[in-house]
């Protein structure tokens, strides 16, 4: 069985009032309801201040099987969530063409998902924006 290295982090910048959700690598279904579940304790402490935006940097995620895009998919659901209070949500895309694809596709499926989260090529672009 492959090992898989797929690692991610979860910061909160009481400076530019931003949470930042980041992750790469490859991530196996372990891993991916683990970034859910980090993804949600950090959004929930970040809303409580109302005035902080999200970061999604996901450009070094690599393409993921038919079973871990399901955990994608809820993940997805979450960054659109409107249970947590952001002033503005941005993703960044993908470095990998199948991966963006992936994403895109699932981005459809998930209600409100094009309203309310931009996508930039760096996370250095949405620090800009914010």
């Amino acid at each position: 069985m492959a090992t898989t290295h797929g690692t991610f982090t979860m910061t909160l910048d009481s400076t530019k009032k931003v949470m930042i959700a980041f992750a790469e690598g490859l991530f196996d279904m372990d891993q991916g309801n683990a970034f859910c579940k980090a993804f949600m304790e950090s959004a929930r402490k970040a809303s409580a201040y109302k005035d902080y935006s999200l970061i999604i940097d996901v450009k070094g995620v690599r393409p993921t099987s038919p079973e871990v895009q399901q955990a994608l998919g809820q993940a997805m659901a979450l960054y659109a969530s409107k249970d947590f209070t952001f002033k503005k949500r941005f993703m960044t895309k993908l470095a990998s063409a199948i991966t963006q694809s992936q994403v895109v596709r699932l981005s459809k499926n998930v209600p409100g998902f094009s309203d309310c989260v931009t996508f930039v090529d760096t996370k250095e672009e949405a620090l800009s924006k914010i």
